[in-house]
């Protein structure tokens, strides 16, 4: 099992997301599910579309909680690593 490391910008990103109104519970349950199964290192169903990314953001990999809602996260080890929360246009935007 790994270790959860919640970076700020999650942080900010979740607690956006909830007063959004835009996510409903069931949308927060399952990624909580998502995190739990990254953190027991088990397979992601592939309707979630876990994928590496590229280029400068090589050390990171993508997950779609929803069709336009995603999951940015590294894994090494140790440490799962939270990195960002958003739709494609927030995370992209971040990473420039």
């Amino acid at each position: 099992m790994l270790d959860i490391k919640i970076e700020k910008s999650f942080k900010k990103d979740i607690e956006k997301d909830k007063r959004s109104g835009q996510y409903s519970s069931k949308d927060f349950a399952i990624l909580k599910s998502i995190i739990a199964l990254l953190q027991d290192q088990e397979n992601i169903d592939p309707k979630y579309k876990r994928h590496p990314l590229k280029g400068k953001f090589k050390d990171f990999e993508s997950i779609h909680v929803k069709n336009d809602w995603l999951l940015i996260f590294r894994v090494n080890e140790q440490y799962l690593s939270l990195v960002m929360l958003g739709k494609h246009t927030q995370v992209y935007k971040k990473f420039k």
